[in-house]
């Protein structure tokens, strides 16, 4: 016999499917009823014709366009709802994007007008309005809007920059970007409407049987989805605010210097001046490694040196370097480059040397293979003085506009780089300025503790040399205080 225990719990079991039944029914027929409303709102006309060709069948009894209404109806609807990615990709995405072109290329002459990009002039039968010519506008990418207008006399690429923020809010997209052709005599306006650095990107591990590259590093994703490569042996400044990813951008770099490490083309000489918090892990990637100014600046004047003898060799034969295992090129790299080049100031001797011996590397390291890598956070003239030398420039999030204009420039502020806009769920996100003068929003990809633990066991540099600090001055001996018999005399 069934205990009243049992019934109950049967019951209550019951019950609960019942609800969930009922709440799931609702939920259909809400779906249903709004996605009925949406289409009646974004389509009003082709919701009445489709209710009175409905109507009109169903009292006339055609019943063939009956049917017909209804799986026209019917079909789209239901793969919404049973397979909503597919719709979306397949219908909701291009619909849309043909409505943002049509609707752009129908404005044009009101928007150019009310951004600032237009004139009205005298004419004969009164006054005229005259608007750059729209040259070609559609979508290179899923959601880049591509718009290329034809300039008039007297309009510049500096006019366009100018209004672009204006540019941006008319059409509505998240970003944009202005992009001069080579000649300077017109642009094409990329309107960004969503985020393609969204997502975060993650590092490969090299394959032990790479060839070594000295020449270029993937750093991470262009916004255009492209492989971000910047040349290696160009001396490189990156700024970002704590948590903005600059560690990134360090471990990328010796991801892909790593099989040139092992096989001796490339030296990494690391500083790392949060005492060994950041390039810790991957010591043995180093064939030298400072934790302490003192230490940094040996390892620096060390390098000046060993650069001015290559340079000596190289005279007469060569005007530049060419890395081999004998002459390697090596890499100095500078975590916290404000310890040396502004925090050092209460020790001025130690101060002076660094200052001195960076502004050589910087100066001259290039040609005999000697580059400098440098990572901090506020890139300020007074904290980096020798932040017009370094050629190659990354900014990440940072805190003021005026920030973004010191580490890229005041043209790339009004092109659209607006570092200190960065979200701080991005990180690795920023803009990279080449030696050719080029702007590129990117981001780097992320290389966890695992990897980095990985990579100095397998890429292990062939040779490290430790840095030997002098040995400290003897103290003078103590004036004794106890006076001479012939001083009291």
């Amino acid at each position: 016999m069934t205990s009243p225990q049992t019934v109950g719990r049967g019951v209550l079991s019951g019950l609960r499917w019942t609800g969930r039944g009922i709440r799931h029914g609702f939920a259909e027929m809400w779906w249903w009823i709004a996605g009925a409303f949406r289409f009646l709102i974004r389509a009003p006309g082709r919701a009445v014709i489709w209710t009175a060709g409905t109507v009109y069948s169903y009292l006339s009894q055609t019943w063939l366009l009956l049917v017909g209404l209804t799986i026209v109806a019917l079909v789209p609807a239901v793969w919404a709802r049973g397979w909503p990615y597919s719709y979306q990709q397949r219908v909701v995405h291009p619909a849309w994007r043909r409505r943002i072109r049509r609707s752009v290329r129908k404005s044009w002459a009101g928007l150019m007008e009310a951004c600032g990009l237009g004139r009205r002039v005298i004419a004969p039968t009164g006054t005229e309005l005259r608007v750059p010519g729209l040259h070609r506008i559609g979508w290179q990418d899923p959601d880049v809007l591509v718009v290329v207008p034809q300039l008039m006399v007297g309009q510049t690429v500096e006019d366009v920059v100018t209004a672009s923020e204006r540019l941006r809010v008319a059409v509505g997209s998240r970003q944009v970007r202005i992009i001069p052709n080579p000649t300077h005599t017109g642009c094409t306006v990329r309107f960004l409407f969503a985020d393609p650095l969204a997502a975060v990107v993650d590092a490969r591990f090299p394959s032990p049987n790479l060839a070594p590259t000295i020449h270029s590093a993937e750093m991470g994703v262009t916004e255009d989805g492209q492989p971000w490569r910047i040349p290696i042996p160009v001396s490189t400044l990156t700024a970002g605010c704590t948590g903005s990813g600059k560690a990134s951008a360090m471990w990328m770099l010796l991801l892909n210097l790593a099989p040139a490490i092992r096989s001796g083309l490339v030296q990494v000489h690391g500083v790392d001046l949060k005492g060994g918090m950041e390039l810790g892990l991957g010591t043995r990637l180093c064939t030298r490694y400072a934790t302490t100014p003192d230490q940094a600046v040996i390892l620096l004047e060390d390098a000046v040196q060993a650069m001015t003898a290559r340079a000596a060799t190289l005279a007469g034969h060569a005007r530049s370097h060419t890395p081999s295992t004998a002459a390697p090129l090596v890499v100095i790299l500078i975590d916290e480059l404000a310890m040396l080049t502004s925090y050092l100031s209460n020790q001025r001797d130690l101060f002076q040397r660094a200052d001195k011996a960076l502004r050589a590397l910087l100066g001259l390291g290039r040609a005999p293979g000697f580059v400098v890598w440098g990572f901090l956070q506020d890139p300020r003239k007074d904290t980096v003085p020798q932040r017009h030398m370094f050629t190659q420039t990354i900014a990440l999030r940072l805190r003021e506009r005026e920030e973004v204009a010191m580490v890229l420039s005041d043209g790339a502020v009004a092109a659209g780089a607006a570092c200190h806009k960065i979200p701080r769920t991005t990180p690795g996100v920023g803009y990279a300025l080449t030696e050719d003068g080029d702007v590129t929003r990117v981001r780097c990809a992320f290389v966890a503790d695992d990897m980095i633990r990985a990579l100095a066991v397998h890429f292990r540099a062939p040779v490290q040399i430790p840095i030997c600090l002098p040995e400290p001055a003897p103290d003078a001996a103590p004036m004794s205080r106890t006076r001479t018999a012939r001083s009291r005399s």
